[in-house]
């Protein structure tokens, strides 16, 4: 206590003698080797049961972490010439002790699944399985433990056998065919296509979505599109089908497709006219990163995408660069935000976009922005290629723009109108453009995932401003909320801060561009 006090004297005659905003600090103790993080960076380790960190004022989430415990997050609001203390309790697990009787019985259900075996084209032909005989064809086994079957039919003086494995509660459908001198799995299943798209399986013209019965696991298909804009006229498959249920087909799009979705063009994004607006906490919540409000002006028009960047946009740059494709976390890729993208990944993201476009790259190797003529600058309006939106232009566009009705999240003041966050997500990403739209046509731009901003981090000022850009400091700005976070993190004032090079699981981007 004695150290705070100290700390907080020298603070105090720091304040007095320069007039600046003074430091603040956090005193936390707790049992020794506790690992301490702030906003996901390790700060210092717990030595001698305390540990005290200088801290520039704002809000912070601070984790504690030990080998052998559950992490611990909380929300700390440093302020200046002021100490803040946190301590951190290690709960002792509670054993149990019971007797145990000496002689106890355990019960293991087998694992077991469903059998039908048909023959064709010799009915009552018999059926032996791993050297059992169940009967003759055609028929039915159930409660049948699951495992490796070796299947025999015996008809008319011919025998076939054959090797299939049942799984927990599946249902597999064998056809002995004496015509063909071999044992198939039948599989019932149906396949989605495109509309424009007619299919045919193993030269059999198939419907959408309809239930079929394929013989054997590997088939030829065909797709012939109507749509030559979009699809190569035919496309042919092989492919293999393992279990029943539904299947999705793709046909190959064409080279003019593929150039057409893989780039997005200047009309294709959505316009946000200059204006002025009122930026920061303008409703009173609690965080202090919000504060104080501000006037901004913006006196140039920008473009924005209406979407957040897809994975399907994003595997396409990563396949023409050689670069490693995101992992999608087993939810899906297709028209889903992309995730687990840096801050360093989205603007190669955005400077293969201009390349592609034949235009000025927005971004020097050092993340600096890049006027028309390739020289360095702050100024957005003179940044010709495509780049993050500004934290400044992401606020504005995800309030409306000069449409703005003056909502708390980006077109609602009903969060799930808008937003997929932690309570209406099912606990992962949703495909883009599935909630309401904000004024000026924008849909994500609260909830689903986090979305990089061009900025470094920097504390709001009071003062006026135009044309914000904030171009030096160790973090980067991201907006929006996510997923995984509640409502009150999708407020389209609400800002957060991560090394450039972070990823996340709730992290992605949208791309803007300055008007010309």
């Amino acid at each position: 206590m004695r150290k705070i006090l100290l700390l907080l004297l020298v603070v105090a005659s720091f304040a007095a003698l320069f007039g600046t905003e003074a430091p603040g600090y956090v005193a936390i103790t707790s049992s020794d080797g506790v690992k301490i993080l702030l906003n996901g960076v390790h700060v210092g380790t717990i030595v001698g049961g305390e540990l005290i960190l200088s801290l520039t004022p704002g809000t912070y989430i601070l984790i504690a972490q030990k080998e052998g415990y559950e992490d611990e997050r909380v929300f700390i609001t440093v302020q200046s010439g002021r100490s803040t203390s946190v301590n951190v309790e290690l709960t002792q697990a509670k054993i149990i002790q019971e007797n145990i009787s000496t002689q106890q019985k355990v019960f293991l259900g087998q694992k077991t699944g469903t059998i039908n075996i048909y023959s064709i084209p010799f009915p009552s032909a018999k059926v032996s399985i791993n050297g059992v005989n169940y009967g003759e064809t055609d028929i039915r086994l159930t409660n049948f433990p699951v495992g490796k079957l070796t299947v025999k039919v015996d008809s008319s003086g011919k025998s076939l056998q054959a090797v299939f494995t049942l799984k927990e509660n599946e249902t597999i459908d064998l056809q002995a065919n004496f015509v063909d001198g071999k044992i198939y799995q039948l599989f019932t299943v149906s396949f989605d296509f495109p509309d424009d798209v007619e299919v045919t399986i193993d030269e059999n013209i198939i419907k959408k979505n309809e239930s079929v019965v394929l013989i054997g696991p590997d088939h030829r298909v065909e797709m012939k599109a109507t749509d030559l804009s979009g699809y190569e006229p035919s496309s042919v498959k092989q492919i293999t089908v393992t279990a029943n249920g539904s299947y999705e087909l793709s046909p190959d799009f064409s080279k003019e497709y593929i150039d057409y979705v893989s780039t997005l063009h200047p009309g294709e994004l959505v316009l946000v006219e200059k204006g002025s607006f009122t930026m920061g906490d303008t409703w009173g919540d609690v965080s202090d990163e919000e504060k104080p409000i501000h006037s901004v002006e913006l006196t140039y028009d920008f473009q924005i995408g209406p979407y957040e960047v897809t994975f399907d946009q994003y595997n396409w740059f990563c396949e023409e660069t050689g670069r490693k494709k995101p992992s999608d976390n087993s939810w899906g890729r297709g028209s889903r935000p992309v995730i687990n993208v840096s801050w360093n990944d989205a603007v190669a993201y955005c400077n293969w976009l201009s390349e592609k476009e034949k235009l000025p790259k927005a971004y020097d190797n050092n993340g600096n922005l890049l006027d028309k003529d390739g020289k360095v600058t702050s100024d957005p309006s003179k940044v010709v290629g495509y780049r993050l939106p500004t934290e400044a232009e992401w606020e504005y566009a995800a309030r409306g723009g000069n449409k703005s009705k003056g909502y708390k999240y980006s077109g609602s003041d009903n969060v799930d109108n808008v937003a997929w966050y932690d309570s209406n997500s099912g606990s992962k990403t949703q495909e883009v453009g599935k909630k309401a739209p904000n004024e000026l046509g924008l849909y994500d731009m609260s909830g689903n995932v986090w979305e990089w901003c061009s900025d470094w981090y920097g504390a709001y000022s009071s003062s006026a401003q135009t044309n914000p850009y904030n171009n030096s400091g160790s973090w980067r700005v991201y907006r929006g909320g996510s997923w995984d976070y509640d409502a009150a993190r999708a407020r389209v004032a609400l800002r957060y801060r991560r090394p450039p090079t972070g990823t996340d699981v709730d992290l992605g981007f949208r791309i803007a561009r300055t008007v010309p």
